[in-house]
């Protein structure tokens, strides 16, 4: 799930204030685990993403599991999802489906139909679910946009990344920034309003200026919808082999917190309210997609790597192509990992995920997952965030105080740190 796993930035880009005392001993009081409530029938089928791997090339950040486009697999490729799609024990119906990769604009437009017509038709809101498919610019066209929408897409994400021709070489895209132009001209007069563009931020040498001006430009084509990500150096990665030379392919921290600045009060400026740590959108256009990864709500993954939630069960699907396609065509498992989560575990995760967003976690909803158990580890490890006004925990909601939103990760990880009990 491309949008679920982008990092909005290294944690250390926002420190927090002075005063937490680092060497406060949270652990020491004895530890609770909260009961996790059975959720009863499988929920899987609330929320499909399904990884679709062929590119024409790898951008140099990238580390999900991407192969060179291969025409002739396409038909065992999409064989295979709707094989994996029927095997899977499902009690709802699909309420969001997204495609991602990879590229998942290469698969032809047949291909594209049959697999959103199985999973989303024969339920009576059919017609209502929202249905993503991330795109690149140079794949858009008039024709692309019409047989997307005829196959049933209802909203398009749009991988811009940047404005700038040297750092689009240097990410090894294959967009010019003039073709970025021409897609979001496209997009933004032909599609609709429900279409999303991300850009990439902190490589190396980008500045407040160029920064702002990039938004400018992206603006100017009014999108409801823009993520932010923050460039991130993954293991085994091109951009890593780069970074070990030397400093300058990404920002330093401080730079890094100035972007910060520029984006969240640029894109505000223009009316679209952040309603997660990367993510910009205005009234009514917020993706429901990505909203169930942030509220802990189950989801199925489909396609070679596709990670999937299901209570206290997590699994991932074998990385390798072929190795899947085989599998998942013969009525074999599709499954590479599995592992099951202690009732803390999850409820961590939740907390998570969940903190990363404006308004935080519902306090009955968790109630209700963990019991009221949930609160007092929470109190014990959050007591100088609490104290501190970062976190606020009342009846209602666990949040994020306001403005701590750029602070999320590291706030994050101070919580794992005083979390009492948690294994090493």
């Amino acid at each position: 799930m491309r949008s679920a796993r982008k990092s909005s930035r290294r944690a250390a880009t926002q420190p927090l204030p002075d005063g937490l005392d680092p060497t406060a001993d949270s652990t020491a009081a004895a530890p609770v685990e909260p009961r996790l409530i059975d959720t009863g029938p499988p929920h899987a089928g609330h929320h499909v993403y399904v990884h679709v791997p062929y590119c024409r090339d790898r951008c140099t950040y990238c580390a999900f599991t991407t192969v060179p486009n291969a025409v002739g697999q396409h038909r065992e490729f999409t064989d295979a999802i709707l094989a994996e799609w029927r095997a899977t024990p499902r009690a709802n119906a699909p309420r969001t489906l997204s495609l991602g990769g990879g590229t998942p604009g290469l698969l032809p437009d047949n291909h594209l139909q049959r697999i959103i017509h199985t999973i989303t038709s024969g339920y009576p809101h059919a017609h209502t679910v929202e249905t993503t498919l991330e795109v690149n610019p140079v794949n858009v066209s008039m024709a692309s946009l019409s047989a997307w929408r005829d196959s049933g897409v209802t909203r398009l994400s749009i991988g811009v990344q940047t404005f700038h021709a040297r750092v689009l070489k240097s990410f090894a895209r294959l967009h010019s920034p003039d073709d970025a132009r021409r897609a979001l001209s496209m997009i933004a007069e032909h599609w609709g309003s429900s279409w999303s563009s991300d850009l990439l931020v902190g490589w190396g040498g980008q500045s407040a200026a160029s920064l702002h001006a990039e938004l400018d430009e992206l603006l100017a084509f009014r999108p409801p919808h823009v993520s932010i990500y923050g460039l991130t150096v993954e293991p085994g990665t091109p951009l890593e082999r780069l970074h070990k030379r030397g400093p300058g392919a990404l920002v330093d921290d401080d730079t890094a917190a100035a972007l910060d600045e520029v984006w969240t009060g640029r894109l505000e400026q223009d009316g679209l309210e952040r309603y997660e740590v990367s993510n910009f959108a205005r009234p009514g256009q917020r993706c429901l997609h990505n909203q169930a990864y942030w509220r802990g709500q189950a989801y199925l993954g489909l396609g070679p790597g596709a990670s999937s939630s299901e209570g206290q069960l997590r699994w991932s699907n074998r990385r390798d192509v072929n190795a899947w396609i085989s599998a998942a065509r013969s009525g074999r498992s599709t499954r590479e990992h599995v592992e099951r989560l202690s009732p803390a575990q999850r409820l961590l995760e939740v907390l998570g995920s969940g903190l990363r967003t404006r308004e935080g976690l519902s306090a009955e909803a968790l109630d209700r997952r963990f019991s009221p158990a949930w609160r007092a580890p929470v109190r014990q490890a959050a007591a100088q965030l609490l104290a501190h006004g970062l976190i606020h925990l009342d009846d209602r909601s666990i949040r994020l105080a306001d403005a701590q939103l750029s602070r999320a990760d590291r706030i994050l990880i101070e919580l794992v740190q005083r979390w009492p009990g948690l294994p090493e």
